[in-house]
């Protein structure tokens, strides 16, 4: 194993591992312009922060530092930390090139620069500023979110209906729920953060809000979850998608039923976005980048659109994925919460649902484990599980439910996603703005979706595959960069969630030969965007180009041959793993969202959405959650 606990302060005496593992954060970011090169506090969060993810992340990690150094000894006869500074840079441009090494480096240059470039020393050169909130709000409904650990332990709790989670599913059917009349009860595995929590780390994040993993397959990509009181929509960036009706139609044909047509489906579209007041994204708040985006596609006869966001009055202060510093995006933990509250509902926070009570037949409460390793047990009439579409297979094949189909923990879709970064002549200032502003609708019937994608300044790095020298170059024209999101609609929902060793997830998951095209043309059709509205320079990123300076770079480009093993991805919409049906004998749960092998259990969440959507599925979650609730009513009598 590459080793990289440090034996003595003395950077002498550390083992050759930790040397080589030094040299690469060092040459990978050399610093200058008032920027702190990397250094031994670079490699401690690295590493904190891999195995905050997944001992595999780990693993990984090392394999791949491991990897390029016996490529430095087999091209130069000397590993990687005995060679001088112009060396090691000539081999990370090398590398940055070499169709088997860039993709190791790209992977540790990733990890580096997510941790070094949130350092609030390095934050700030950048031009970055942590939140700072004083004289936070103190409303009533607050004394109705307890955490687990201040709860009686011998205390049974009883209730009508106990939800664990409080997202985008849990969050909307339990309000409704609780608006019928319904004593409700929310368990949420995550802690209760307010705006004050929020203050712009990216590492402290990752580390509090999320629950992270890693997928499996021709293409490995994170997968970033919610985990806290509001889960994903507390951390997402407030972009408000309802259904294409296409996809409706899909859903129909496929179920065999006419409950999803889009009829029938608007009123629940209607009632969730007032309740999180949607809205027309402000254009001066979204910044420079909505003209650039309009300005490309009306050149090229493109639809395109300000995005509907559930954050009236945003002026873009802050991060959205790193939680809203002012309270304006309307997540479920300011939207839904609170009115259950006031009707009567309780949260416990912090506490880990780990056993279904059951009792003829039928579902009838939780146990939960709390931090300190407590038990807790709430008894009800129903139990409606929404822990998303990772979490919520994984519980349930612990149980030893929903199995009889075979279907469960399959069928899942990950929306793919990357970056792509264009240079421009006017100021974008993508920092100081609503990173998803503005969109295009032209090809989203065809799978892609691009859209705004403006990161603080300790993220922008990572839009960047570039090394060294390069990567401080680029770097220094931040001001003027615009960045976009590619998304694409998954060709096959080909994933599958099982348990690994300790009952981590392992996520299985290939992109197919039409994924990579869809990709590559999103890729396109951005820089064409990007070339219309006068851009000077290309970065997208990808493994195989980093940069392309003009026409015959982009020629190139456009004739590239990709591969799944080129592209650099990231997930933050995985659905599809507790397959819907009528059938038991192929589907986890029916068409009122009840489990087949187990009354009384019910599944409310990402799981249960057939996808792909080819948007963002907020809006179709929370529509699904509120039909879920009618129905849910019904059944319980």
């Amino acid at each position: 194993m590459f080793d990289l606990r440090p034996t003595d302060p003395d950077s002498r005496a550390l083992p050759e591992e930790r040397r080589v593992a030094l040299a690469l954060a060092e040459a990978i970011i050399p610093g200058g312009a008032g920027i702190r090169p990397a250094d031994e506090l670079t490699l401690k969060l690295t590493e904190e922060v891999t195995d905050h993810v997944s001992p595999w992340a780990t693993k990984a990690f090392r394999a791949a530092m491991g990897l390029l150094d016996r490529a430095a000894v087999l091209s130069t006869g000397r590993r990687f930390h005995k060679l001088d500074r112009a060396r090691q840079q000539r081999l990370l441009q090398k590398w940055e090139q070499d169709p088997v090494l860039r993709g190791p480096l790209t992977a540790v240059a990733f990890a580096f620069k997510f941790t070094h470039f949130d350092t609030p020393e390095v934050y700030r050169s950048l031009g970055g500023k942590l939140n700072v909130v004083q004289n936070l709000e103190q409303p009533r409904w607050l004394s109705g979110i307890t955490p687990a650990t201040e709860w009686d332990a011998d205390e049974e709790i009883e209730c009508e209906v106990v939800v664990v989670g409080t997202g985008a599913g849990g969050a909307v059917v339990g309000k409704e729920l609780a608006d019928r009349g319904y004593a409700v009860v929310f368990v949420e595995e995550g802690g209760h953060y307010r705006r004050d929590s929020f203050t712009g780390s990216s590492v402290q994040a990752h580390f509090d809000f999320y629950r992270g993993s890693v997928s499996l397959g021709n293409a490995p990509m994170a997968i970033f979850m919610g985990r806290l009181v509001g889960g994903s929509t507390a951390v997402n960036t407030g972009s408000c998608f309802r259904t294409p009706g296409w996809v409706l139609d899909r859903w129909c044909e496929e179920l065999g039923t006419d409950a999803f047509e889009s009829e029938r489906m608007t009123p629940h579209f209607e009632k969730v976005e007032r309740t999180l007041s949607v809205e027309p994204a402000d254009l001066k708040a979204a910044g420079p980048i909505a003209d650039l985006m309009a300005r490309g596609c009306d050149a090229l006869g493109w639809e395109h659109r300000v995005m509907l966001r559930n954050a009236p009055g945003c002026q873009g202060e802050g991060f959205c994925d790193f939680g809203c510093r002012t309270d304006a995006r309307k997540s479920t933990n300011l939207s839904y919460i609170p009115p259950s509250i006031e009707k009567g509902a309780i949260v416990l926070s912090g506490l880990r649902a780990t056993e279904i009570l059951r009792e003829n037949g039928r579902a009838v409460g939780i146990v939960g484990v709390d931090a300190h390793g407590r038990q807790l047990r709430v008894r009800s009439n129903a139990v409606i599980f929404s822990g998303g579409a990772i979490p919520t297979p994984l519980f349930l094949m612990k149980q030893g439910l929903g199995g009889a189909s075979g279907q469960l923990g399959r069928n899942l879709t990950m929306h793919p996603s990357t970056g792509f970064s264009a240079l421009m002549e006017e100021r974008i200032d993508a920092h100081r703005h609503i990173p998803q502003g503005y969109f295009v609708e032209e090809h989203i019937k065809d799978g892609i979706l691009i859209n705004a994608a403006q990161p603080d300044r300790n993220f922008a790095p990572i839009l960047f595959p570039q090394t060294g020298d390069r990567l401080m170059r680029a770097l220094e024209d931040l001001d003027h960069i615009a960045s976009f999101g590619v998304l694409i609609a998954d060709d096959t929902a080909n994933g599958v969630v099982y348990p690994g060793p300790g009952g981590l997830p392992i996520v299985k998951y290939n992109l197919t030969g039409a994924d990579v095209k869809r990709m590559h043309r999103g890729f396109v059709l951005a820089g064409e965007m990007a070339w219309a509205a006068g851009a000077k320079r290309l970065h997208p990123v990808c493994v195989p180009m980093h940069v392309i300076d003009d026409m015959d770079d982009w020629r190139r480009f456009r004739e590239l041959d990709m591969s799944a093993s080129d592209l650099m991805l990231t997930s933050y919409h995985p659905l599809g793993t507790c397959k819907m049906g009528k059938d038991p004998k192929t589907s986890v749960v029916d068409l009122n969202h009840e489990m087949h092998d187990l009354p009384g259990l019910f599944v409310v969440d990402g799981s249960t959405v057939p996808g792909p959507l080819g948007v963002n599925p907020q809006i179709t979650i929370m529509a699904m959650a509120t039909r879920a609730a009618e129905r849910i009513s019904e059944v319980l009598g």
